[in-house]
């Protein structure tokens, strides 16, 4: 577990955290980033074609992989920087707080 109150700005810290806080629940944003990324791969032949090539196991893998990368991304490009604070997770523009994921950690 990463989840502890910090500010960060680069992709790794952003991965680490999106891992950490897939287990919570993730905000209308972030359902959003993720129906579009669906989307996306779901158009990409050549992404279709090599996970066709996998047993459903390393599938999972992969999409699971593949969907906290693209996620990361498009965060990145979103945000400045981003802030944990008490569990939960937000992306920072121009001063604004959006809530991505937060997570009950009882």
């Amino acid at each position: 577990m990463f989840i502890k109150n910090q500010e960060f700005s680069d992709e790794e810290t952003l991965l680490e955290a999106i891992f950490d806080f897939s287990l919570g629940e993730a905000s209308a944003y972030i359902l959003q980033l993720k129906s579009i990324i669906q989307s996306e791969l779901k158009g990409n032949k050549v992404f279709q074609e090599y996970r066709a090539t996998l047993d459903e196991e390393s599938r999972e893998a992969l999409d699971d992989e593949e969907m906290e990368i693209r996620l990361a991304e498009k965060l990145m490009v979103k945000f400045h920087n981003f802030k944990i604070y008490k569990q939960q997770l937000f992306g920072i523009k121009d001063d604004q707080e959006t809530l991505l994921y937060s997570i009950d950690l009882v």
